[in-house]
């Protein structure tokens, strides 16, 4: 990683860079996909929408390539990480915790984010929120398996992302104990189990209106490179 990095000058415009026109575009683009999932309407109507569709679609081929680790040179706290600089994140209990902007779990910057917010709940533990939209549908009236392991794994992304350390997932565990639902309020939760090393485990659930729908076990394993930690 830190061969990637020094291969990659980042300027003071990139590392300045303003993502919110990005921002506006990746959520018009998400109620899109929504409306696309989610209403029936005339086949003309959709023949019309592919045609527009097509034509933005152009445009934007036009730009200039995206390579998602440039982007997230130019955010001065992801830099940060790849640069081996990172910390604990400077929050108090209930803040919410910006993880990866780009990402399809909770990513605003993303167009097809599933949209979830994670905040601190301790020094060790992390909670998530989400209401999954239909889109996002595995059988009917039940979020896709592998999207809710998405949620889970980038939960406990941010949990790490919190507490300063960055690790990749070396294994995750998901116990589907009953459907996840779509449109209502899921209430999501992970902590550390405990550390080893450049190990970490951790658990997870979610909570649905009637009750726990998953429980799960994360392995994460710290960067060769990554700084000492107290207290792992």
């Amino acid at each position: 990683m830190a061969s990637q990095l020094a291969s990659r000058a980042v300027t003071a415009d990139d590392a300045l860079r303003d993502w919110a026109a990005t921002e506006r575009a990746a959520a018009a683009m998400r109620r899109l996909n929504q409306a696309l999932t989610n209403r029936r309407v005339d086949d003309e109507v959709l023949d019309e929408i592919t045609a527009t569709v097509e034509a933005t679609a152009e445009r934007l081929e036009q730009g200039t390539l995206r390579v998602k680790l440039d982007d997230m040179l130019s955010r001065p706290y992801l830099r940060e990480i790849y640069e081996n600089q990172y910390f604990p994140l400077p929050l108090e209990p209930g803040d919410e915790i910006e993880f990866d902007p780009f990402s399809i779990g909770g990513g605003v910057l993303h167009p097809a984010s599933v949209n979830v917010k994670y905040f601190k709940e301790s020094d060790e533990a992390v909670r998530g929120e989400a209401v999954v939209d239909p889109m996002f549908a595995g059988p009917p009236e039940r979020t896709h398996g592998g999207v809710v392991a998405l949620i889970i794994d980038e939960l406990m992304g941010a949990l790490n992302r919190m507490r300063g350390r960055q690790a990749y997932t070396g294994r995750l565990t998901v116990h589907y104990h009953a459907g996840t639902p779509l449109g209502v309020p899921l209430h999501l939760r992970a902590w550390v189990d405990h550390t080893s090393g450049r190990k970490i485990v951790q658990h997870a659930e979610v909570h649905g209106p009637d009750g726990m729908c998953v429980k799960a076990e994360g392995l994460f394993i710290l960067r060769a490179d990554a700084p000492a930690a107290p207290g792992d």
